[in-house]
């Protein structure tokens, strides 16, 4: 089992939700969508960023090592839980090769902070 967390400043995030060349890079247009239509847009995308890194941090890669964040997508179930969903093919054969089972994320905000967390859990 592997863990990773992240912890984001919110303010940091602010200057970056309008800024549409940021989003693309960073966040699919499912994420961008969902963070359009929140009330709280700036905690929200805060969230997917700090999940995507939490993420990344559980599968001792971080940021650079060998995933992009618009590789991997945070999606919400109907009941606003979310989880991870992997896109390209490089990242579902890094993930094989790590001989990962099962991914789980869980976002947390206040209002100047947002925090995620994820478990792994791979066979070693």
């Amino acid at each position: 089992m592997e863990v990773g967390i992240d912890v984001l400043d919110v303010v940091r995030m602010e200057k970056f939700v309008q800024n549409e060349h940021f989003l693309e890079k960073y966040f699919t247009p499912y994420e961008i969508e969902y963070v359009s239509k929140t009330n709280r847009q700036t905690l929200s995308l805060a969230g997917i960023y700090a999940a995507k890194e939490a993420f990344l941090k559980a599968l001792g890669i971080g940021i650079g090592g060998g995933i992009n964040l618009s590789d991997i997508e945070i999606k919400h179930e109907a009941s606003g839980k979310p989880y991870l969903s992997v896109l390209s093919n490089k990242s579902k054969i890094m993930l094989k090769t790590m001989n990962v089972e099962e991914i789980k994320i869980s976002i947390s905000h206040s209002e100047d902070v947002a925090t995620a967390i994820c478990i792994i859990k791979n066979p070693n």
